[in-house]
């Protein structure tokens, strides 16, 4: 047998390649910004700064869930192919 996953032709598995390292390329980025904007929301809180800050970092804070989420359906994908 080839270098090709079982059943895939050479695009699909490329594509499954491209997926692989997309999703880890952007997940470790990912968890940095979550990471960072959780902190960040907290110490907003704690310090009772303006709502303004607090609510533009909830806004990171959703957008980073969004990102999350869009990255778990890569995933998915790639394990369909």
């Amino acid at each position: 047998m080839s270098g090709l996953s079982e059943g895939l032709t050479e695009p699909e598995e490329e594509l499954r390649s491209i997926l692989g390292q997309l999703h880890h390329d952007m997940k470790n980025p990912l968890s940095i910004i979550s990471g960072n904007a959780e902190y960040l929301l907290e110490l907003g809180r704690a310090m009772d700064l303006d709502d303004e800050v607090v609510t533009s970092v909830e806004d990171i804070e959703e957008a980073a869930r969004e990102l999350e989420k869009a990255l778990d359906e890569i995933a998915e994908l790639r394990e369909e192919l």
